[in-house]
């Protein structure tokens, strides 16, 4: 097996763990909103309460992660010059005429 398959294969392992990190992730989401939503007050004449801030602040940091997790999955999948370097810190990433081919039909 080349550099080239290892390096599409370690690479596209993380994806997968990526995207499966974010499927988890993603269950806790209705959790956190029926939380906020049954922690709002009834009266609308108190004004923001701490727990208002705390629950929302919580729900955007989750959708954030979701989203960073999302991201770093497909940066993965399609294992660009980026990721390259970054799992294979010391070597040239060039990709020679013959591999190029091989890499695209994956």
């Amino acid at each position: 097996m080349s550099n080239d398959r290892v390096l599409i294969l370690v690479s596209r392992a993380i994806a997968v763990i990526q995207g499966i990190t974010a499927l988890l992730e993603i269950s806790y989401l209705p959790e956190r909103l029926m939380w906020f939503y049954h922690s709002r007050p009834r009266n609308t004449l108190e004004g923001p309460q701490f727990l208002d801030v705390y629950h929302s602040t919580g729900i955007g940091m989750l959708c954030f992660r979701i989203a960073a997790l999302l991201a770093l999955t497909y940066v993965f999948w399609q294992c660009g010059p980026r990721v390259r370097a970054f799992l294979l810190p010391g070597e040239r990433n060039e990709i020679s005429p013959e591999n190029r081919h091989e890499i695209q039909s994956l």
